[in-house]
């Protein structure tokens, strides 16, 4: 479902740090778009609204990597495992360290996104895949976004 058939997204997002929270909820608002954000403080939180909403899905799911009481990687692994395989996720993290990456990409994430480092990249990334029909794709597309200086980084 993209934004032009819907005019606008369900999107969980699950994130502890209430500053990125901020930020990721500013830069959706300054894209103007028709969207219903819902924020989990962690991993388990995710799990329960899922629950209680199933079997409606969310648009989209953004997923912190680290989290407290359930991280990122297990949150997507029981997502994959309980809800669907073409659900998608996104994991949202810091670091972009190809070790992670690889783990996201096996769990079954549908893309790796490194938490750009000003609203206004955090507004263009989410422009992006925001305007992606990730239902058609194939669930073995992976998307990644690192930004330069994660591509530096050794394993």
């Amino acid at each position: 479902m993209n934004l032009a058939s819907k005019g606008g997204q369900s999107i969980f997002l699950a994130e502890d740090d209430h500053d990125d929270v901020y930020l990721f909820n500013n830069a959706l608002g300054k894209l103007e778009l028709n969207h219903q954000l819902t924020v989990f403080g962690n991993g388990v939180e995710l799990m329960n609204g899922l629950e209680g909403i199933s079997p409606a899905l969310p648009d989209i799911i953004f997923i912190d990597i680290n989290m407290p009481v359930k991280n990122g990687l297990d949150a997507l692994k029981e997502i994959r495992e309980k809800f669907s395989a073409r659900l998608p996720v996104f994991l949202f993290s810091t670091t972009g360290d190809r070790v992670t990456v690889e783990q996201a990409r096996k769990l079954g994430a549908t893309g790796y996104l490194s938490k750009p480092k000003s609203t206004r990249d955090l507004e263009d990334l989410l422009l992006k895949v925001l305007s992606v029909n990730w239902q058609s794709r194939s669930v073995h597309d992976f998307y990644v976004h690192l930004q330069v200086a994660d591509l530096n980084q050794k394993v």
